[in-house]
């Protein structure tokens, strides 16, 4: 049975893609696998330094206060919702793509926003767009999450990295592919 996030799938299009799905995994980027046991205890402002510096952002400088909000509404949201997380876009240097970060990294359940991967997911025929709108990383988080769900077990090989980092980066290599 397909996830209600995968209907209008192209069944065709993602039996081929789970075919293929082994030779689609590249090489992580360095220090991925590091970066994901880095995050540890209670989250604070320092543990999201570092996945903004291993991500490329510039340190984000906020008040006490901004930050005590940022840090309660990161530890309450529950994947697969980011409705929670909208509030986090009036933040000064705030995006869908630092917040996808910090949620992958201290959750390791959320996947990271990418513009390839949403690529690769509209090759399948899905509505994936990569919009600046918490709707649309909504969206993308329930697409990866159904995928995985309708996986066949021997598609997806043993690996110490999250299932969904699997999929994001098989999917963007599926775009590159077209």
């Amino acid at each position: 049975m397909i996830p209600v996030a995968l209907f209008g799938i192209d069944v065709e299009m993602c039996e081929e893609f789970f075919e293929r799905f082994q030779e689609l995994l590249g090489p992580e980027e360095e220090g991925y696998e590091a970066m994901l046991y880095r995050i540890e205890g209670q989250l604070d402002m320092e543990h999201l330094a570092i996945i903004d510096e291993w991500a490329g952002y510039t340190p984000l400088s906020v008040h006490d206060d901004v930050a005590q909000e940022i840090l309660s509404i990161l530890e309450v949201s529950s994947y697969p919702d980011v409705s929670i997380l909208e509030s986090l876009l009036t933040i000064e240097g705030m995006d869908i793509n630092r917040i996808s970060h910090w949620l992958h990294f201290t959750t390791h359940v959320y996947p990271i926003w990418n513009e390839e991967t949403c690529a690769g997911l509209r090759r399948l025929r899905l509505n994936a767009p990569f919009e600046d709108h918490m709707a649309a990383y909504g969206k993308y988080v329930e697409m990866i999450e159904g995928i995985k769900e309708h996986a066949p077990m021997e598609a997806l090989p043993e690996s110490p990295l999250p299932r969904q980092r699997l999929l994001e980066n098989a999917l963007a290599e599926w775009s590159r592919r077209a």
